[in-house]
């Protein structure tokens, strides 16, 4: 009898080892969160400096940008040219932060990552914050942005004296 309740019991516990991968999954999960910040510290990088194309480079060849504005570009020849505007044009020498941000892996291959946005201005001006959604797509083993949702909040209103 207590042979067999042992038996039982270690069987149990082997099933249960075989079935319970948590610890595969979160070192998988740890890499791919890891390239995902590495990806948009590199992404942030071009951004800064006013590299239109290296920027769209970190999108998916059918990536789609809603810009903060509510403008929307298919595919990365829009988006770089978006981004082109966007740092020449409209906010030509402004630097952006991204936090870390928080990531949830919806597969294997897709995550959805967002975080705080801070853009500085070069004439000192108030900083414009702002929050971006990503839907993040691995394609060859690289995490490129599949969508992306930048927005920007109003400005707090003027402080009375």
């Amino acid at each position: 009898m207590i042979n067999s309740i042992v038996l039982s019991f270690l069987s149990l516990a082997i099933f249960y080892n075989q079935q319970s991968p948590q610890q595969g999954d979160n070192n998988v999960t740890t890499r791919n969160e890891e390239a995902i910040y590495s990806e948009n510290d590199l992404f942030l990088a071009a951004w800064n400096r006013g590299d239109a194309k290296a920027a769209a480079s970190f999108f998916t060849e059918d990536g789609v940008r809603v810009g903060a504005m509510g403008d929307i570009e298919h595919g990365r020849q829009e988006i770089e040219t978006a981004y082109d505007n966007l740092m020449h044009k409209a906010m030509p020498g402004a630097k952006a932060k991204i936090e870390k941000g928080t990531i949830r892996m919806l597969s294997d291959e897709l995550a959805v990552w967002q975080g705080g946005l801070d853009i500085e201005k070069p004439d000192r001006s108030p900083s414009m914050k702002g929050y971006v959604i990503q839907v993040m797509k691995k394609v060859r083993g690289r995490w490129l942005i599949l969508e992306a949702h930048p927005k920007l909040f109003p400005p707090p209103p003027p402080t009375k004296q």
